[in-house]
């Protein structure tokens, strides 16, 4: 587990700076504090800092093969690399190091392009053939390891945040207007652009491929499998082959995360994802497992720790509680801006990195339990997509003429949430406007819950000019997850349902914010829900199947291993108490950031709406505390990264 950097000097006039990369590796140093190494080629330089996890003594990195013709940077790691370099040595290779990274070099020099098909692991790498003048930067099938790229003056930068390109003082800090719109519309990025101008994410399952030192072409290596289309569905329907087979899949999945010189952990919450992990793990692991928990310091239905205590009790762990308060939060919140690079509204995603710096001070790799609900159908969102398709086929063409009573309305829901006697319209309204809309747009608006958090309503009122007219010419949104749903779409709505998720909320959100808020404390976070085989695996589940009840062939699977209490209980978000924090212990400094008249935001918006937002918030006319966080995290990344302060 590493932080990689680089640059490629697309001109070929010999401007790789070396001392450049030097700088970029630094300010992501706390990926890998354990060394660095570099490589420098007239048109290429490469660096990285090492986390050292496998190997530790010997996988020096750059890696090289046989005749050091090839050069690779490497970040993450690869499960599979025991029975992977068994068989590179049987086919004439000679590893330099008893480690997992190297095995990617040997395998691109005996398969090319097509070496992404043997591994199982998480990784961004950059490879450089020198016989070839080839480039290859890389991420993994699903996106856990990210890599950013920026490219001007005919040079293409590269790195796996977003910080280190500013190392370089003439990198432009602006804001991408164009997609901002998307930010606040789902509360995190969808699609490949972020919010700093000029800068791109690799999508997952992909290589930017640049031969020649100049000719550039993006090279798909993997998809969430669509099994209508690839004919792969071939499983016979039965349940108890099915679900034995997860069971296998699942064990065997992580069996191979236990692979590490290191010592490791479990983030244990209440639910069954991750007690699922811990009983998988406690037939494998040897000695007492540690888990670590976070909660909060008051009885909220998000605190976890005492149904994670008796989990942890059941295994007889080496369990560690962390109890956080707001100031906590707070404090957190600052620091998660500035590791997380992109503004990111996830309010449970700070609680991590507060736990991660805990956790490190005793172990360098921990397991998850994210995933169990993106592939087993644990989410609302697997049902009701489904539902509002059906609603679009068969009534929602002949309610269109109510789309305006209906849009009108939307100004309204903030206030109507403080009401409990008409509490649920702000749910079902939106739901009838999401069926009469296009297919698309219905699907976009349920998934950002338009309507119920931002809404058409509200843009037209708090947009300044300039960002009204950025979306209405760019409409980046609209753009980037019709393309998502043409990735996505399948002819069964539950499996539609399924790859939407996992092509927004999973690689946009969950999968980047465990990343860096792990990383930021030197910590490698292992999700063996994502191993490509299980991957595919939960693919071919007949939906029927596995939208039998919630989870219904995770539970099944795990009925052996795990107590009652644990297989029972239902479905609970993994969030943060900041409904109450946001009208009382934060108010305070919240409004101070966000009322400032020189907050960057007041330029972006009508300041009068806005502070009228915060007013009806405040004062609980209106609850609008999801709308404020993503606010308030947008006001707090332009301070950190918009302009030349210092980090934090």
């Amino acid at each position: 587990m590493c932080g990689i950097v680089g640059i490629i000097d697309l001109s070929k006039q010999q401007r790789a700076d070396h001392e450049l990369v030097w700088r970029m590796s630094q300010l992501i140093a706390h990926r890998g504090p354990d060394g660095d190494g570099f490589y420098t080629a007239p048109n290429v330089a490469l660096g990285m800092r090492r986390l050292s996890i496998i190997d530790v003594d010997g996988s020096d990195q750059p890696l090289y093969n046989e005749d050091r013709s090839i050069a690779m940077v490497f970040n993450g790691e690869i499960y599979n690399y025991r029975e992977l370099r068994e068989d590179l040595l049987r086919r004439g290779h000679v590893p330099h190091t008893q480690g997992d990274g190297e095995t990617i070099i040997h395998l691109y020099e005996e398969y090319g392009l097509d070496l992404f098909h043997h591994l199982r692991g998480m990784y961004a790498f950059a490879l450089w053939d020198s016989n070839a003048e080839r480039l290859v930067l890389a991420v993994d099938h699903i996106g856990m390891k990210p890599l950013y790229l920026h490219e001007r003056d005919g040079k293409l930068l590269f790195a796996s945040e977003v910080k280190a390109f500013f190392a370089d003082p003439a990198t432009p800090r602006g804001l991408n207007l164009g997609a901002l719109d998307a930010y606040l519309g789902f509360g995190y990025m969808i699609g490949n652009e972020t919010l700093f101008d000029g800068v791109r994410r690799l999508p997952p399952g992909h290589a930017l491929v640049v031969d020649h030192g100049t000719d550039t072409r993006l090279y798909p290596h993997w998809q969430f499998p669509n099994v209508e289309k690839d004919g792969s569905q071939t499983r016979p329907y039965n349940d108890a082959t099915i679900i034995q087979e997860a069971r296998d899949l699942l064990a065997d999945s992580v069996r191979i995360h236990l692979r590490s010189d290191v010592p490791l952990g479990l983030f244990l919450s209440g639910g069954i994802d991750s007690a699922a992990m811990l009983a998988l793990m406690n037939r494998d692991a040897g000695g007492r497992i540690k888990t670590y928990t976070i909660g909060y310091d008051m009885d909220t239905p998000d605190n976890e720790v005492a149904q994670a205590r008796r989990i942890a009790g059941h295994f007889q762990t080496d369990h560690h509680e962390q109890v956080i308060n707001a100031d906590d939060w707070w404090e957190g919140l600052q620091r998660y801006v500035y590791y997380h690079d992109e503004p990111n509204a996830n309010p449970s995603a700070i609680s991590l990195l507060l736990l991660a710096e805990q956790t490190a001070k005793q172990v360098k790799v921990v397991l998850t339990g994210l995933g169990g609900d993106e592939l087993f159908g644990g989410y609302p969102h697997h049902r009701t997509m489904p539902q509002l398709l059906h609603n679009h086929e068969s009534w929602g063409q002949y309610l269109a003429p109510m789309d305006g009573v209906l849009a009108a309305l939307e100004a309204y829901y903030p206030a109507m949430k403080r009401f409990r006697i008409i509490g649920a319209l702000p749910t079902y309204l939106p739901r009838i406007r999401q069926a009469i809309r296009p297919r698309d747009e219905g699907l976009m608006r349920m998934h950002s819950f338009d309507g119920m958090v931002f809404s058409d309503s509200l843009r037209q009122r708090l947009y300044g000019e300039e960002l009204t007219a950025v979306c209405q010419r760019t409409h980046y949104r609209e753009r980037a997850y019709a393309d998502i749903v043409a990735r996505s779409w399948r002819d069964d709505p539950y499996n539609t349902a399924q790859a939407l998720v996992i092509n927004t909320w999973l690689t946009g959100n969950a999968l980047l914010s465990q990343d860096k808020t792990a990383m930021a404390h030197s910590l490698e976070a292992r999700v063996p829900f994502f191993d490509p085989v299980l991957l595919k695996f939960a693919a071919e589940v007949p939906s029927e199947l596995r939208m039998r009840s919630n989870k219904f062939v995770l539970r099944e699977a795990m009925r052996p291993y795990l107590p009652d209490f644990a297989l029972e209980r239902p479905k609970q978000p993994f969030s943060t108490p900041i409904l109450k924090w946001f009208e009382r212990d934060l108010s305070t400094r919240i409004q101070a950031v966000l009322r400032d008249p020189a907050a960057m935001s007041r330029r972006l918006f009508n300041r009068m709406e806005l502070d009228k937002l915060l007013d009806a918030h405040f004062s609980g006319q209106a609850q609008n505390t999801e709308v404020i966080f993503r606010l308030l995290t947008l006001e707090l990344w332009q301070q950190k990264f918009l302009t030349v302060a210092s980090p934090v």
